[in-house]
């Protein structure tokens, strides 16, 4: 399908030639000392067996839209998001009560202060069911 492009303003189908290209090196480099302590715990076996924990938790279902529109998302990537961010909250990084599955719809919304964090510590504190 032709899209129209974001970065040269053409219409062409898949990526742009023209699309400039993560200097992941340049970013891990000027990155602060927190956020590099946050990637590496992010890339650590102590998050991926908590996060797989979280994810049987909620039956690999987001938490949202089974709450809010007894919804069921199928053959979606699903994100254990912390409800208290890493760098407000280091300590509760691994903690089962600070942690909730979400479809990037709702984690992104989550990120941006769309959820407060009393509602979605209230959601996890039920186990999930289908109404």
């Amino acid at each position: 399908m032709l899209k129209a492009c974001s970065y040269c303003g053409g219409i062409h189908e898949g990526d742009c030639p023209h699309k400039p290209k993560r200097n992941y090196k340049q970013e891990y480099t000027n990155a602060s000392d927190s956020r590099k302590k946050e990637r590496k715990f992010r890339s650590s076996v102590e998050w991926q067996d908590c996060r797989k924990n979280i994810l049987d938790r909620d039956k690999h279902l987001c938490r949202l839209c089974l709450h809010e529109d007894n919804y069921i998302s199928v053959g979606q990537r699903l994100d254990v998001h912390h409800i208290e961010p890493l760098h407000v909250a280091w300590k509760k990084r691994t903690d089962d009560k600070n942690l909730i599955t979400l479809c990037k719809l709702h984690h992104y919304k989550a990120d941006h202060g769309e959820y407060k964090r009393e509602y979605l510590k209230k959601i996890i504190s039920t186990p999930p069911t289908i109404k």
